[in-house]
């Protein structure tokens, strides 16, 4: 899998979505260092990217037989 800087990215360097309903209340709230659960969050935030976005898996599920791809029943 493909190591992801998150904090690299630039697609919401400056006002992350998680940060806009305190900035809504103060125009100057600037928050702090991500803890661990954010850490880990933004971990998994980007193996589910790296997964929905790899073409090698896109193309391995449209090789794949659709009866392999139904879910069974228990």
């Amino acid at each position: 899998m493909t190591e992801i800087n998150h904090s690299s990215r630039d697609h919401h360097p400056d006002f992350p979505p998680s940060g806009l309903p305190a900035l809504s209340k103060c125009p100057c709230y600037k928050s702090k260092p991500a803890g661990a659960a954010a850490e880990r969050g933004t971990k998994l935030h980007e193996m589910l990217e790296e997964i929905l976005t790899n073409n090698e898996l896109t193309e391995e599920l449209l090789r794949m037989n659709p009866k392999e791809l139904e879910i069974k029943k228990r």
